[in-house]
């Protein structure tokens, strides 16, 4: 498959437009990448539905954890859980360039003044350099999760990699109902009020269960922590050739 072939992506969401999660994920592990396809799992509140298929699918699928050195230690502890009670055998943790984290962030204090520079420097640049020898990840993004969320489908291309969505379609009823029907345990921080969970500075508890992301950048207009946009650059470019034709 070329990965920059936007009629064959277009083809694909038509063909699972259902948005059946199982389907999605089989087909892009079994066929559409083979083992060139990861799952980017943060290990968060609703990580463990797409963990169990995949267990359903095969034990050595490659997971990564953006550890930011900055997740709460429910989180490594959940991970762990996960990883034993399924079976899962292929999970790596991508940590930032300690070389960077020294240039720009010696004082671990860059989420409190320049939040974007510190996702981009914890996050998205790691990520970016552990997904060099993949075609496509997987990603756990719902349209319920409101905001650049709401307009999903189970495929897309964001910064030449393929990024393969098989909960998109996924109402919170069903994702509560499948922790239920399949005795899955949730993460430790639910039951203590925390709805989306991601680094400690920057996850608050939330009641809000109408926008689950409510608590995650509470005090600034951040949504998203950058690893499901486009680098800025790149998309003023595309803008730029779409407005000239």
């Amino acid at each position: 498959m070329t990965i920059l072939d936007d009629f064959k992506i277009k083809a694909l969401n038509s063909k699972f437009a259902n948005g059946e999660p199982r389907s999605i994920l089989e087909h892009s592990i079994l066929n559409l990448f083979k083992n060139k396809i990861a799952y980017v799992c943060s290990f968060g509140t609703e990580s463990a539905i797409i963990l169990h298929i995949i267990s359903k699918i095969s034990k050595d699928i490659p997971i990564l954890i953006l550890n930011t050195h900055f997740l709460f230690e429910e989180t490594i502890k959940y991970k762990d859980d996960l990883l034993k009670l399924l079976g899962l055998r292929n999970c790596h943790e991508v940590f930032p360039d300690d070389k960077l984290l020294k240039k720009f962030d010696s004082d671990n204090d860059l989420w409190k003044t320049e939040v974007d520079k510190c996702c981009n420097l914890r996050k998205v640049l790691p990520l970016e350099k552990s997904l060099t020898n993949f075609e496509a990840w997987i990603s756990g993004r719902k349209t319920y999760h409101l905001g650049e969320r709401q307009n999903l489908k189970a495929f897309e291309i964001i910064n030449k990699k393929i990024v393969v969505n098989p909960l998109f379609k996924s109402s919170k009823d069903f994702v509560e109902n499948y922790f239920l029907l399949n005795e899955l345990p949730k993460h430790p921080l639910v039951a203590k009020g925390y709805l989306s969970i991601g680094c400690k500075h920057c996850t608050i508890k939330t009641n809000n269960i109408k926008d689950l992301r409510e608590g995650r950048w509470s005090d600034k207009t951040k949504t998203e922590c950058g690893i499901h946009l486009e680098k800025i650059e790149k998309k003023e470019k595309k803008e730029k050739k779409e407005r000239n034709g």
